[in-house]
């Protein structure tokens, strides 16, 4: 805490979520967040930021508005503010596209506290508080809050293959690598792996001779978007799910998958309409194999290219495959950042990831008056919703109030159509 009474918190990462704290925290006395960002900007997975990605779920779950809807930060205000409202709502009637949110996303970092080009290099701990140091300067903290997000994961079998043909999902509009004429193989059954999928057959960097689409998963499944599914993004249902012991909580998870990884029905259409157009429609000796089911094993180098080993999950059958181009739309992880190894012996694990308490304050060893919090790296604990920009802003303000040890935003127990004894009973 400085003289003056400031209650100094660094957020580590300036991406949605902690954009959104460090925007509710905005208007109150006496707390200070600074958020720290290692790139030159606050993209949003700029790898895959394509003009017509649309938004995932609704624009009123933006920085700030399901907590205090008189925010300056709110994403119609960005609207307004930019002259665009009333083309907006004409353009967009049933969806945002995630390019404007990202647009959204820089307009309020320009007006908070937040330090791009600044790479956290370590975090640190003394009897004053936390001591964190980037490459320019080290920062005085009293609290710590990382929102790193997620790391791109890279199955085992593919770790230390190396080549620039091989990338992940996350860095792919970066490549600038022309498929005219290459095989390519795609691995991965969600939402990246479909917007991949499409992108790969437009011909913008050239139509590849053979897409070959695999996922481990039982077929190209849609996202579970009915009201029922989303009420597990719902606070009360967090809450519920929070206070579950630890297996019954790794049970629902896994039959939730489908709320959290799927792939939007609108984004199936437009990729089997894709489909039907390169078969049918269009000359040239584009062919697909998409075949679900079938997890990738083994990658290696070979001839300038790759070998591939496939596995059937069902008969256990296995293939090999040559192909010029390896796309990983392998999903993500929850890792502990580099720049937290010197506290890493302090933190508990628990469940596989962070011991994680209601408030998102991380179990450490050290005085209660300095408190590391986490955004978005908690779903074994609090749900399915935890990585989703759908709970960032009552994350947010659950945070903040544990911070101030005062209710300052009211988050008053708004109703869940499920019950507890429904949610017990309610299958996904």
């Amino acid at each position: 805490m400085n003289r003056d009474g400031t209650l100094r918190v660094l957020a580590v990462g300036a991406g949605p979520a902690n954009l959104s704290l460090a925007a509710l925290a905005e208007p109150v006395d006496g707390l200070r967040v600074t958020a720290l960002e290692a790139r030159d900007s606050v993209a949003w997975h700029p790898g895959l930021l394509w003009t017509d990605s649309r938004l995932q779920v609704s624009a009123v779950k933006d920085l700030v508005t399901l907590v205090d809807p008189r925010s300056r930060f709110g994403f119609l205000n960005f609207l307004h503010e930019r002259g665009r409202l009333y083309r907006h709502l004409i353009a967009a009637a049933d969806h945002v596209s995630r390019k404007e949110f990202d647009q959204y996303f820089t307009w309020a970092a320009q007006q908070l506290d937040v330090r791009l080009g600044e790479r956290v290099e370590a975090v640190e701990h003394d009897g004053d508080g936390f001591a964190v140091r980037t490459g320019r300067r080290v920062h005085r903290a009293d609290h710590v809050v990382l929102g790193v997000g997620r790391a791109p994961y890279v199955p085992d079998c593919a770790r230390g293959v190396t080549g620039r043909r091989l990338w992940h999902a996350a860095d792919h509009l970066g490549r600038e690598d022309r498929l005219d004429g290459r095989d390519v193989l795609l691995v991965g059954g969600g939402q990246s792996a479909a917007e991949v999928a499409l992108d790969l057959m437009s011909g913008r960097a050239g139509l590849p001779r053979r897409l070959t689409w695999v996922t481990g998963r039982e077929g190209f499944a849609p996202l579970d978007d009915s009201p029922f599914a989303d009420e597990w993004f719902n606070p009360r249902y967090v809450e519920y799910f929070r206070e579950l012991p630890a297996g019954r909580r790794a049970a629902l998870l896994e039959r939730q998958r489908s709320a959290g990884t799927g792939i939007t029905r609108e984004l199936l259409a437009r990729v089997y309409e894709r489909l039907y157009a390169l078969d049918y429609l269009t000359d040239g000796p584009f062919t697909h194999d998409l075949l679900a089911g079938v997890r990738l094993t083994g990658l290696a180098d070979a001839d300038g290219g790759f070998r591939a080993e496939l596995e059937d999950t069902v008969t256990g059958g296995r293939r090999a495959l040559s192909c010029d181009t390896v796309v990983l739309a392998t999903g993500y992880r929850t890792e502990l950042p580099s720049c937290m190894e010197l506290l890493h012996d302090r933190m508990p694990v628990a469940d596989g990831g962070y011991a994680v308490e209601a408030d998102y304050r991380v179990r450490w060893d050290g005085p209660d008056r300095h408190r590391i919090y986490v955004q978005g790296a908690a779903r074994h604990t609090h749900g399915v919703a935890d990585p989703n920009l759908s709970l960032a802003a009552w994350r947010s303000a659950v945070i903040l109030n544990s911070l101030l040890g005062r209710e300052h935003y009211d988050l008053k127990a708004d109703e869940s159509t499920l019950g507890p004894k429904d949610r017990v009973g309610a299958r996904p």
